[in-house]
């Protein structure tokens, strides 16, 4: 088990955004390849512009991929995230949360 750190980002005005990280964990469909779904995720789920998510460091262990991100506070990271993984249902087996915080 696993945790990424990950720090407040200073948006263009000087205020800081405040900021929730997620770990998840994502398990491919037979004969997917995770690095490929991991690159098709990052770039795809990209969430509104104004919530800024960003994805962190990928770990890939027994074809599944562990990964997180960070999203503004206020984002419903559910619906801005793990729904648009959800929808790659021909590449996606199952997907969880292992992890979530507001960081301060």
């Amino acid at each position: 088990f696993f945790f990424f750190c990950a720090g407040v980002e200073i948006m263009s005005e000087g205020a800081e955004q405040e900021r929730r990280i997620v770990n998840i964990v994502v398990k491919p469909c037979d004969g997917v390849d995770p690095e490929a779904l991991y690159k098709k995720i990052t770039e795809t789920v990209t969430s509104e512009p104004e919530y800024k998510l960003k994805w962190d460091v990928c770990k890939i262990e027994d074809g599944k991929i562990y990964t997180s991100f960070t999203i503004a506070l206020e984002a419903d990271f559910d619906e801005e995230v793990m729904e648009a993984i959800e929808c790659m249902e021909d590449e996606v087996a199952s997907q969880a949360i292992t992890f979530q915080s507001a960081m301060e």
